[in-house]
């Protein structure tokens, strides 16, 4: 059977998953944000190393008020593993189409209410409105369940929490799917093409240190910022400390694939982008101290070791690839 048949397997439970290492609870980010984590296990259920999509990352910039909602670019996930993304009309319910696409292997990836999905349990499942996006594999409507991907991991749904994410409303929800339109590269193909793209990602990185960037701001507004409901540091948190540091532990994932793919020696930048991710993860513990002592004192200077650390991470890549 085919990988993409594989996938509109209508059983009545998922198979035994086990989700990608880059989703291991040993990293310091085991999710990133919804979209990446969902590519990551979309690649990684068909067989491919979503290691090798990740050399965008070097491309993240501070935004102003948040750090780049890094995803994958959607050319360079078709010339790496043959994947084309496109748009689903949705003229008939979603459920319909759904049924179509899961048909011919196709995998529908679709905004939902994070209440109905029971992986959210303890966060928003059945207690909050969230949105986010999830991966059709397949759906059986006799039997109202689904199996489907979302954030670091494969799951099933039914019952209510299927008509729920099915129901229907006046304005259709947004849904893209993904069809294999060519052959994964394979090997060496891969880890040559991942290197090229490497190197035009960062010919299109910041001109300007985007964590230092982001200590300028927090010097601006942190005052402000820390007076507010604990619910805002969690929002807060998500759009900048999670992103940077998820995006630079991402990056040093890549690098080392490409180390151990034999095409060259990222080791120190490894080093350096990994800590990076550690070290936004640290900040983001003093970030909740700030909002729990509602004082923003000093806490733009804790950001100078990782600003330090995103130079040595642009330089040691540039080094290597010289």
């Amino acid at each position: 059977m085919s990988a993409a048949l594989a996938l509109t397997d209508t059983s009545s439970t998922a198979p035994a998953y086990a989700a990608h290492r880059l989703h291991g609870q040993d990293r310091s980010w085991p999710e990133t944000n919804c979209y990446v984590d969902l590519w990551i296990e979309l690649l990684h259920v068909r067989g491919l190393a979503p290691e090798a999509m990740l050399g965008f990352t070097v491309r993240q910039d501070f935004e102003g008020d948040q750090f780049t909602f890094f995803k994958p670019s959607m050319a360079e996930i078709e010339d790496l593993y043959g994947l084309r993304l496109d748009e689903l009309a949705i003229y008939d319910g979603l459920e319909t189409h759904a049924v179509i696409q899961a048909a011919r292997g196709n995998v529908v990836l679709v905004e939902v209410d994070a209440l109905h999905l029971p992986d959210t349990a303890g966060t928003t499942y059945g207690r909050e409105h969230s949105k986010t996006t999830i991966g059709i594999l397949s759906l059986d409507p006799a039997a109202k369940h689904l199996d489907y991907l979302h954030n670091a991991g494969r799951f099933t749904l039914s019952g209510a929490d299927y008509d729920g994410i099915f129901a229907q409303t006046d304005l259709p929800p947004y849904a893209e799917f993904v069809r294999a339109v060519a052959e994964p590269l394979p090997g060496d193909r891969l880890s040559q093409a991942a290197l090229g793209l490497l190197r035009a990602n960062l010919a299109r990185a910041p001109r300007r240190n985007p964590v230092r960037a982001f200590a300028v701001a927090l010097t601006e507004t942190g005052d402000a910022l820390v007076q507010r409901p604990l619910s805002v540091f969690h929002k807060y948190a998500f759009n900048t400390t999670r992103q940077l540091g998820a995006n630079f532990e991402m990056l040093g994932s890549h690098l080392a694939w490409l180390t151990a793919s034999g095409a060259g020696d990222f080791t120190a930048a490894v080093q350096a982008a990994t800590r990076l991710g550690a070290e936004a993860k640290a900040f983001q513990f003093q970030l909740a101290r700030a909002f729990a002592k509602r004082s923003a004192a000093g806490l733009p200077e804790k950001l100078e070791r990782p600003a330090a650390t995103y130079e040595d991470v642009l330089g040691a890549l540039r080094d290597a690839l010289a």
